[in-house]
């Protein structure tokens, strides 16, 4: 059995608890820490995880609920962790795009600390993607973000030479670009339908601002492309009513309209975009619609090579899942770098 602590415990870190009871998985991968901004909570028995869970949903915070184990504030949490036999580190707490605070410092102490990391968090990846990676390999453990990207790069690009990579990277932008070209919504109708259905956030600026596909992109490009990039080279364009002029453009060619984050060698640099871009019916993200979300890695030594991916609660406590997995394989002799892998949100 597993032991595994969650730092955030909100939407997400609750529906990854519901799926592992869903799926089974609870016996192997067990949550014995959770923690929320008022504290975290090391527990005696991992049946108080599920009371707990109930407790949240009831609108109950952590500290409210310290009798059902040993409470700490959320920095000596973290240092506790290793000595309650615990080894994997959830990270969910809401993106902060600025400066990836207060969870890139957490995330530092958590693998200082020993303990492997899974994040689905963008901000400490965008802001300390080198000191994450620096911090795992001395300490000689794992750093995963497969949730933080929007696709999971295919296993084929390994030692390739990525030259390109374009994608479909936000969910909620694509649902409502897909919704005003299939159904003839106006900006305003689509972005409604998206919050009333849950798709998009009731603050939707960071999806339609474009923030949260050039994070994305960004992290790709870091990784995948040695940018050594930051937030601030990512030349950023929304979405918003100004696109309904670019779909009635491209309807008449048979052409759709789909928010591309991009990064390309340009020079010898790596230059990264974000903006609503007329795709045609040659490419394969034309056919990307909904929340569904894909991406195109072009290498030297492969030419193209398309992935997909999903959106929704089910397709990041999967991806949870399986980085957990990844982080506490045994370390390949070959290889002591920490694994990097990207997938939905």
């Amino acid at each position: 059995m597993i032991k595994i602590a969650l730092l955030g415990f909100g939407k997400v870190g609750r529906a990854f608890m519901r799926y592992l009871d869903r799926t089974g998985e609870s016996e192997s991968f067990t949550v014995f820490g959770i923690a929320d901004i008022t504290g975290g909570l090391i527990l005696q028995d991992a049946s108080d995880a599920r009371w707990l869970l109930e407790m949240q949903e009831q609108g109950r915070t952590i500290a409210d609920c310290a009798e059902r184990g040993a409470f700490f504030n959320v920095l000596s949490y973290i240092d506790n962790l290793p000595g309650a036999g615990i080894s994997v580190l959830v990270e969910c707490m809401p993106t902060n795009p600025i400066d990836g605070e207060p969870a890139l410092y957490l995330l530092r102490r958590a693998l200082d600390k020993g303990l492997a990391v899974v994040t689905v968090d963008k901000g400490p990846i965008v802001h300390g993607f080198q000191s994450l990676t620096l911090a795992a390999q001395l300490k000689a453990t794992k750093l995963a973000y497969s949730g933080t990207t929007g696709v999971r790069p295919p296993p084929d690009i390994a030692g390739c030479h990525v030259l390109e990579i374009r994608g479909i990277l936000n969910g909620t932008t694509n649902y409502i670009l897909s919704e005003m070209q299939e159904r003839g919504l106006t900006f305003k109708k689509a972005l409604v339908l998206a919050i009333e259905q849950g798709i998009a956030e009731p603050n939707p600026e960071l999806d339609l601002q474009g923030w949260d596909t050039a994070c994305k992109i960004l992290i790709l490009a870091n990784e995948w492309m040695q940018a050594r990039a930051a937030l601030g080279d990512v030349v950023r364009v929304g979405i918003g009513q100004e696109t309904e002029q670019l779909i009635m453009e491209a309807r008449g060619s048979g052409h759709v309209v789909r928010l591309i984050g991009r990064a390309r060698l340009v020079e010898g640099r790596v230059r990264l975009t974000v903006g609503p871009k007329i795709v045609g019916p040659q490419s394969r993200l034309q056919s990307i619609s909904g929340t569904s979300k894909g991406a195109i890695f072009a290498t030297r030594e492969k030419g193209e090579i398309f992935v997909g991916g999903l959106s929704g609660l089910a397709a990041i406590s999967q991806t949870i899942l399986d980085d957990i997995k990844s982080v506490v394989k045994p370390p390949d002799s070959s290889n002591t770098a920490p694994q990097a892998t990207s997938d939905a949100h």
